[in-house]
């Protein structure tokens, strides 16, 4: 029987970065992955590297820094996979999205960016004017003016799983694809996981299976605490709002962000409660909750209406959720790691902090 430092239960890329970290610090790795590495929710995203601007509103400044420090690293390490993308959201009339609140945010988040050397440039408050030439179909929403910022986003998701498995590879890691988990336990010697073919020992097991957790056997004394999950699914539409401009529009207490795709555009993201899902199970959309989608934004932007004739794909996800609130699934600020006894399961929540994310994960078994 092959024996391991650590075997990573799946190869999203929340599994690929514990496995880059664990490489690194030159243990033996293993990565299990029913599929292909970097598919399921890693695939199917907005595609959106988010700073931390956002978190300045409710003063979450630790989450600032990392969501910056990830979002240049990112920038930096897989300039071939992701390019800056402009991004504006219109200002209100008060409160702390109107310009003063917004403009004073703007210079301490610029301040934030030099700090972590972040390659983007600075936000800035632009004019109601400037605004109805980028988007003339809203000018009325921007008469105000528009915060405009630059996010990064992912034109090649494929090169950054690809440059993952490789610098993995590279440093003497496994990657075995097609590989279904049945059960991990633990003796006295380590953990044993058993998949449909073979089974591998290992010092030490970190389950990023996500939705996936209960298709695979654990002994309960080993694992986390079970959350609640949501699809969270975005559609692909025809119609273009804008070719390079993205910008987020709220409407009926919800936030709708519409990025460029090529020649289209990706709108989203909406949340809907899900169970866990089976070992081969894969999650879809349906008509019910398309139809719903389609309500809520036509009804928010009414100048941008979409329908399903103009959808051409739909990306859907599942992510770990605190609570169904009264506005639906409320999601985690940032991932949830547990560990026991050299066990650890990560539920991600966010793509663009994959490198912490991994780096606190392989700590959390020490």
């Amino acid at each position: 029987m092959e024996h391991y430092d650590l075997i990573v239960l799946g190869g999203g890329v929340s599994g690929l970065a514990v496995a880059r970290e664990a490489v690194a610090r030159s243990r033996r790795v293993l990565i299990l992955e029913s599929d292909v590495c970097g598919k399921a929710t890693s695939d199917n995203t907005l595609r959106i590297i988010h700073g931390g601007f956002r978190y300045l509103q409710s003063l979450q400044i630790n989450r600032v820094f990392r969501s910056l420090g990830d979002q240049s690293y990112v920038c930096r390490q897989h300039a071939d996979a992701v390019r800056p993308l402009a991004c504006l959201m219109p200002l209100a009339r008060v409160g702390l999205k109107s310009r003063l609140p917004v403009a004073a945010a703007a210079v301490a988040y610029g301040v934030a960016m030099r700090l972590m050397r972040s390659p983007l440039a600075v936000p800035r408050v632009i004019s109601g004017q400037k605004f109805a030439e980028l988007f003339p179909l809203l000018a009325g929403r921007g008469s105000r003016g528009a915060l405009w910022w630059n996010d990064a986003v992912m034109a090649r998701p494929d090169l950054i799983v690809s440059a993952l498995v490789t610098e993995i590879s590279s440093a003497g890691g496994m990657i075995r694809a097609g590989s279904i988990v049945r059960s991990v336990r633990k003796d006295a010697s380590g953990f044993i996981v058993t998949t449909a073919e073979d089974q591998y020992s290992s010092t030490s097991v970190i389950n990023t299976l996500g939705p996936w957790l209960n298709s695979v056997e654990i002994q309960a004394d080993l694992r986390g605490p079970r959350p609640l999950w949501c699809k969270g699914f975005n559609i692909i539409t025809r119609k273009q709002l804008h070719p390079t401009h993205a910008i987020g529009l709220e409407g009926s207490g919800r936030l709708f962000f519409c990025v460029p795709r090529a020649e289209s555009t990706a709108i989203g993201t909406w949340y809907v409660p899900v169970r866990e899902l089976g070992v081969t199970e894969k999650p879809s959309v349906s008509d019910a909750e398309l139809d719903q989608f389609l309500a809520a934004f036509n009804s928010a932007v009414p100048e941008f209406q979409i329908s399903r004739g103009d959808i051409i794909d739909i990306d859907v996800g599942v992510l770990p959720m605190k609570r169904l609130g009264a506005k639906g699934p409320e999601l985690y600020g940032s991932e949830i790691i547990s560990a026991s006894r050299c066990y650890a399961e990560v539920l991600s929540t966010k793509y663009t902090t994959f490198r912490s994310q991994g780096v606190r994960a392989v700590a959390a078994l020490r």
